[in-house]
């Protein structure tokens, strides 16, 4: 918890900061998706990755490796897949695009606050 303070997660009341784990079940997929805005990055760090799990975003297809994070854009398609027979865990969490300046996410939070009313978009 003291090391998610540190980082730069979008604050907005009824729709972040996001922080959870993926667990994702033997021979399960994850289909081919993409997120709302592009706002935010999502990063994710593989924790229990079986061999032969992938993930996808755009064109390029990579094999999860345990302990080696990274970040992209999921306003691009991307889609996950565990094909072994073992539990894949993957930790998750939302940090703010670094193009947008802070007045930016000051206007994208505002945004999004006022619009959460009886139902939550997400970020």
């Amino acid at each position: 918890m003291a090391l998610l303070e540190t980082l730069p997660q979008p604050r907005i009341a009824g729709c972040s900061p996001n922080a959870m784990f993926s667990l994702l079940a033997p021979g399960a997929l994850i289909p081919p998706h993409v997120g709302v805005n592009n706002t935010r990055l999502v990063c994710h760090l593989p924790l229990v990755v079986p061999e032969g799990c992938w993930f996808r975003v755009g064109a390029e297809t990579r094999f999860w490796e345990a302990g080696k994070a990274f970040v992209f854009d999921d306003t691009i398609e991307h889609e996950a897949a565990n094909p072994s027979a073992e539990l894949r865990v993957v930790f998750i969490i939302d940090i703010w695009h670094p193009g947008l300046s802070t007045v930016e996410r000051e206007a994208v939070r505002l945004l999004l606050e006022a619009d959460v009313g009886d139902s939550v978009l997400g970020l």
